[in-house]
């Protein structure tokens, strides 16, 4: 834990932070909040499959007799969400200073522990050898340590597009939150996939500063981190402002697509301290509370 680039210290605390439950309720889910979906005070409702943490006292033992496989019942106002994190984790996240893995990592572990001591399920979803890996699903507040310790075996070394992978797998209606810097041409189909499934979507946009203001002067190779094209350029002031012309486009079309799909997006730069981010910027833009 001494090297863990998870920052521990941070669980104590989020104690008093919550994930904004509005746009959850919205869609008739509830964790440990009261909505109009399914709960246990009334009249059961629904099956769904056992995951770690659920309470063995609803298992239906006459279903596992049936199937060979645990369930447990639902009732009503009981129906909790299932939250689905995105965790880029392409060579292009692991740039700048502090590297934006860091703040997307850091992120990830504070997302899935809100929603953990919320009683909601979560799935945590990385790259691995070219394919999404993930948890499984996981509920209750004592899965905390098998996050990390997933989260610390996680490498940024993918040469994916891991928004080309998202739409391989069907996602439980909830909320999908997805943490990356975005560069990818398939953004727009990602979102409107996941809009299809009835996902409620939070975008975490995380660039650095280098990206946003490069300083690059005279005859310089610029090596992409992912395919490792290269290309040959000079840093003169024509091209840093094509540059920022190109960047504000794609900041803005970022920016649209989320409007146009209902999405929660926020931008965040790799030179905001970590704190601030979960303790202003989330707060500010009506993620956290």
């Amino acid at each position: 834990m001494a090297n863990s680039k998870i920052n521990i210290s941070l669980l104590k605390k989020l104690e008093t932070l919550k994930l904004n439950s509005n746009f959850i309720l919205n869609k008739g889910y509830s964790g440990s909040r009261k909505s109009k979906a399914k709960g246990s005070s009334i009249e059961f409702s629904d099956y769904r499959e056992y995951v770690p943490g659920d309470d063995f006292r609803k298992i239906d033992w006459n279903a596992y007799g049936r199937f060979q496989k645990l369930f447990v019942k639902l009732f009503m106002e009981e129906r909790e969400a299932s939250i689905n994190i995105f965790l880029d984790t392409s060579k292009s996240m692991a740039f700048g200073s502090p590297k934006k893995s860091y703040i997307a990592l850091n992120l990830s572990m504070v997302f899935a522990y809100l929603s953990l001591a919320n009683l909601d399920r979560i799935n945590l979803y990385t790259i691995n050898n070219g394919k999404l890996d993930n948890t499984g699903y996981l509920k209750g507040k004592n899965m905390t340590s098998r996050v990390i310790n997933f989260l610390e075996k996680v490498k940024f070394e993918s040469r994916e597009d891991m928004l080309n992978l998202i739409p391989e797998n069907q996602y439980k209606q909830g909320i999908s939150i997805i943490i990356s810097d975005l560069f990818s041409d398939n953004f727009e189909e990602v979102i409107k996939y996941l809009s299809y499934l009835k996902q409620n979507i939070i975008v975490l946009q995380i660039l650095s500063k280098e990206e946003l203001n490069p300083t690059i002067r005279g005859d310089v190779k610029l090596i992409d981190s992912e395919t490792e094209n290269e290309i040959d350029i000079s840093g003169s002031n024509s091209i840093l402002k094509a540059y920022e012309k190109n960047l504000n486009k794609f900041l803005n079309n970022i920016n649209e697509i989320c409007k146009k799909y209902g999405c929660y997006y926020t931008f965040l730069s790799n030179e905001t301290p970590l704190e601030k981010i979960i303790f202003d910027s989330l707060i500010k833009a009506g993620i956290l509370r």
